[in-house]
């Protein structure tokens, strides 16, 4: 096969795609419901399997996908198959609807995109001789794949590039014609928790005995919120509170929980240093009894570094190029969100997403693809994997 007949290559496998794709929609893969997860990892290995592709366990329930006999540079697709819609949800059937429209929990977030992966591996295959193309599928992604983030972290898959097949974006309603986007970059995003212990008092008879960790809090959230700096892509969201145990007792503790975005590393330490010192800070002294607030339990149970611009242009020029070639309607984008994209991106490997089904309304029941233009999307998907394992046999560099 050659690469001016991928569009009609996708067209015989068509039917056997949606197939694939109906069964996986209609299989609860809500993150918790791990049954439901790994039974969908045994449909998806199966699949792979019969395409005469090498399926390997990662960290036990997770699965790498190998095509190629490893010549050439490593390309690592990145999917997942866990959703965010609940077992017992009305949610759970896939909805072909007027106009080419598929609605069905996770159909776009992500598992056309992993199908995409699959059929790509499938593709190469007949495209090429020596290659090395791998698909990694997370099953706990919706939480931030917090069992596979070291791996990603540290590339233990020795992948050259990565694509991440998160949904195409519509830059608007999704239609035929709308402009999608794939992503050229995402904001990393931490969170910081911590506790302030005050000291407890009768509201009216005691006031003056107790220290309020609530007012004490409410300094911190308003000097944590003023951290924002939308010009620099920072942003900061105090998004958890719950402190006090009555109305009538000065609060005694007060936990509480902060979201943070940023566009580099750099700009992500700095954020992160700067609410540990506003957290540490003291504001409430009581004179009476020669004491302030004090701060415990400043943990930081969430880092996801961003995927930053700095180092994958060469890769967003090539997507750019098959677009134009393809001459499809999309464009690279910049997104608020991460993806476990941003975990190997952090390694140094050039990597994209939002190279996957074209999407709306996800992770909610709305949830919907459009079909047509999956295909525009999966041709241009073969292309760009096609030209990195092809570059140095066609007497050119990589990038």
């Amino acid at each position: 096969m050659e690469l001016s007949q991928v569009r009609r290559w996708i067209e015989t496998q068509q039917a056997d795609f949606l197939a694939l794709l109906q069964l996986l929609v209609e299989m609860n893969t809500f993150t918790a419901n791990t049954e439901g997860v790994d039974e969908a990892i045994g449909v998806i290995s199966v699949a792979a399997d019969r395409m005469d592709f090498q399926v390997e366990k990662v960290l036990e329930r997770h699965r790498l996908i190998k095509a190629g006999n490893g010549c050439g540079p490593r390309v690592l697709l990145i999917s997942h198959v866990d959703t965010v819609h609940p077992l017992d949800a009305d949610f759970l059937r896939y909805e072909p609807q007027t106009e080419g429209y598929v609605r069905g929990p996770g159909i776009g977030d992500m598992k056309g995109g992993l199908l995409m992966g699959l059929w790509t591996l499938k593709a190469i295959s007949e495209l090429c001789t020596d290659f090395d193309v791998q698909l990694v599928v997370s099953v706990d992604e919706e939480k931030g794949s917090p069992t596979l983030e070291k791996w990603y972290a540290t590339n233990q898959p020795g992948a050259d590039y990565a694509l991440g097949l998160e949904p195409n974006f519509p830059q608007g309603t999704l239609t035929p014609d709308v402009v999608l986007g794939f992503v050229e970059q995402r904001k990393g995003c931490g969170r910081v928790d911590f506790k302030i212990h005050g000291k407890a008092a009768h509201a009216g008879g005691a006031w003056q005995d107790g220290i309020n960790a609530i007012e004490a809090a409410a300094h911190r959230i308003l000097k944590i919120q003023a951290l924002t700096d939308l010009e620099q892509g920072i942003t900061t969201s105090v998004g958890l509170v719950h402190g006090g145990t009555a109305a009538n007792t000065v609060a005694e503790f007060c936990e509480v929980a902060v979201d943070f975005r940023f566009v580099t590393q750099k700009a992500g330490r700095a954020t992160h240093d700067a609410i540990k010192r506003i957290v540490e800070d003291c504001y409430v002294f009581n004179e009476g009894l020669r004491m302030s607030e004090a701060v415990e339990n400043f943990t930081m149970s969430t880092y996801l570094p961003p995927m930053e611009k700095t180092n994958n242009q060469a890769l967003v020029a090539l997507v750019m190029h098959h677009i134009e070639r393809l001459n499809l309607n999309m464009k690279p984008i910049s997104r608020g969100g991460g993806s476990d994209a941003n975990h190997i991106s952090g390694s140094g490997v050039p990597a994209i997403c939002g190279m996957g089904a074209p999407a709306e309304g996800i992770h909610t029941t709305q949830e919907r693809i459009l079909v047509p233009r999956m295909w525009d999307s999966l041709e241009l998907l073969i292309s760009t994997v096609y030209s990195l394992v092809t570059a140095e046999q066609r007497g050119q560099r990589p990038l």
